[in-house]
């Protein structure tokens, strides 16, 4: 082992000092010293190791673009009116406002098809052979429907008059060769369609996955922006891509809508209870809080009254205060 003096030799000082002092190191201070400097790289990359084991999910994180700290949920700021149904609606899963019927569309979990006014008298209704419905959109385009099939992850459009399946759309599970619909997950819950007149198809579909575990390897809580080939293709099965999406700090979406007079996205949350008014970048503008329970879809019309669907069959209706 070199000697001090040896050490002070090789590195052209006189003395080995401290940063700001002069005084000399003995030999045993010195080895403590490069000891000390040694166990802090080590930490440091056994620290590196466990963030490389811990947060495999790289490009999941990344891609919670504008994920930022949601804001505290407050009240509410519609007034309840109440239950509008009036007559019993089978397990609703999902709702939606036509404006060019004036009219409401519910489905139900097990393929039950309703139209209704707006004070909840239904018109007519239709069982269509599909299971797991699990949200209702419109396309103020050509006036059709759109229903998510849960688990298969698939959207079928709806002629608005005969009620009548036309086409269905197969939705790929991967965005940059990163599954985010997990096959026999909890699927989809919500859907919704954003008109777009620049849009080669009109407009493009944005859906929620449902997910009760936020933690990293576990069934995404994501909305991805869907490009369905609807003027582009005349195929009645067709398949469709994700080309956006972004991560939700909340679990089990279960209703998505589109506020026409703002410009946004408007999420709902059955177990946690929430409305969330998201940007297209998934920034959370507002969280409040939403009385009742078990609610599984939202919409909203041109008066800005929302409509909410629970699951044991009642359609409430919100004013704004």
């Amino acid at each position: 082992m070199k000697s001090v003096t040896e050490l002070q030799k090789l590195s052209g000082n006189s003395a080995i000092s401290g940063t700001n002092s002069n005084r000399h190191y003995t030999e045993p201070a010195m080895l403590k010293l490069i000891g000390s400097r040694v166990a802090l790289l080590a930490l440091v990359a056994c620290a590196c190791v466990l963030c490389i084991y811990f947060f495999p999910s790289t490009k999941l994180l990344v891609s919670r673009e504008n994920q930022l700290p949601s804001p505290y949920p407050t009240k509410l700021p519609y007034r309840r009116i109440g239950n509008i149904c009036q007559s019993r609606i089978r397990e609703p899963s999902g709702i939606t406002y036509h404006p060019k019927r004036k009219s409401l569309f519910v489905i139900g979990d097990e393929g039950h098809l309703y139209e209704m006014t707006m004070d909840g008298k239904v018109i007519r209704s239709k069982r269509l052979k599909r299971k797991d419905l699990e949200g209702l959109t419109v396309n103020p385009s050509n006036g059709h429907l759109y229903a998510v099939v849960e688990g298969n992850d698939t959207i079928l459009e709806i002629d608005q008059k005969s009620l009548r399946i036309i086409r269905k759309f197969e939705i790929n599970r991967k965005f940059n060769g990163q599954e985010l619909l997990k096959k026999r997950g909890n699927g989809l819950e919500a859907i919704v369609f954003v008109p777009d007149p620049s849009h080669p198809e009109g407009g493009t579909f944005w859906v929620g996955n449902q997910s009760f575990d936020l933690r990293l390897g576990k069934e995404p809580s994501v909305v991805c922006q869907i490009n369905i080939p609807l003027r582009s293709s005349r195929k009645k099965k067709a398949k469709g891509k994700i080309i956006r999406f972004f991560s939700m700090d909340t679990i089990d979406i279960s209703g998505l809508t589109y506020d026409t007079r703002r410009n946004r996205l408007v999420v709902i949350n059955d177990k946690p209870n929430l409305l969330q008014e998201v940007k297209y970048d998934g920034q959370v503008l507002h969280q409040y809080q939403l009385p009742g329970k078990d609610q599984e879809g939202v919409a909203l019309d041109t008066m800005g009254y929302i409509y909410i669907a629970q699951e044991n069959g009642e359609i409430i209706k919100f004013k704004p205060r």
